[in-house]
């Protein structure tokens, strides 16, 4: 099959991108700067703007499936902006150029739905919920990746409470760093409210064949196991809490179901097969 990947370069899809060669697919990664696109026989790099509709149009035609896994790095207004309008002009782009082909997004955890029936940041407990329940190696992970001060001391403030066996493990976060970053959330979130209105551009359309991948919380926090489990609208939870998968999980997940163009108007996601015993 002939797959075009936007987002080749990027964390998931890189991976992605890995295993659909794997499979034996040949694929085209669109993206802005190609020189950083590895080299292999069945993959090539198309020099593409995907907020210019003729580049990228040219850049679909042909191919019988695609995988946007775009990520802007900007976070807050620019993050949300970039990530809506890409949506908006791959969709139309996809539907003018390959509207037969099969379509896979990758969206963000904000979308899914918690057990009290609430998308991410209507949660009612979502700060403390979620961010509580991430390891410090997690917060570490993101501080590297980001910059963000707020995640080192998320990480040494768990470190602290899980040293102490007479503290709650979930215990929440204090002190000023975490209460100036948490006032600002909603600015610093804007990329993950961008996901959640980009699966609006796909929820109710059925003119097309896609799917809709929206990672857990914890994406990146779980051991490489070669399995996972899937769930449909909902976000993965483990024994009441947000569940992880690492990266090579859910790129695996997502490959799988591209490589048999499954999962058609499904918004789900992945996480890992947690042990025996444990209540999802």
């Amino acid at each position: 099959m002939k797959i075009a990947v936007i987002g080749a370069t990027g964390t998931v899809g890189a991976e992605v991108t890995r295993f659909l060669l794997e499979k034996g697919h040949e694929i085209t990664a669109v993206a802005r700067n190609p020189g950083s696109v590895p080299s292999h026989p069945r993959l090539t790099a198309r020099a593409t703007d995907i907020f210019d509709f003729p580049q990228l149009e040219a850049a679909l035609a042909g191919h019988e499936a695609l995988v946007v896994a775009y990520a802007p790095k900007d976070n807050a207004y620019i993050g949300y902006k970039l990530l809506v309008e890409a949506a908006w002009r791959i969709k139309r782009a996809f539907k003018a150029t390959i509207p037969d082909a099969y379509f896979l997004n990758v969206g963000g955890a904000s979308s899914l739905w918690t057990p009290n029936g609430f998308q991410m940041f209507e949660e009612p407990e979502w700060q403390n919920w979620f961010f509580n329940s991430g390891p410090p190696e997690h917060w570490r992970r993101l501080h590297e990746l980001s910059g963000f001060e707020a995640f080192l001391e998320m990480a040494e403030q768990r470190e602290r409470i899980l040293a102490d066996p007479t503290q709650d493990p979930y215990a929440n976060f204090t002190g000023p760093v975490i209460e100036e970053w948490y006032s600002r959330i909603g600015e610093i979130f804007g990329k993950g409210e961008g996901g959640r209105a980009q699966y609006e551009f796909f929820e109710c359309d059925r003119s097309f064949r896609w799917s809709f991948v929206s990672p857990p919380w914890l994406l990146g926090q779980s051991e490489v196991t070669g399995r996972y489990r899937t769930t449909i609208d909902k976000l993965p939870i483990e024994n009441g809490r947000p569940a992880g998968i690492s990266v090579t999980d859910l790129a695996l997940a997502i490959a799988d179901t591209v490589d048999a163009q499954g999962r058609v108007h499904q918004h789900w996601s992945a996480a890992r097969i947690p042990p025996e015993g444990t209540e999802i």
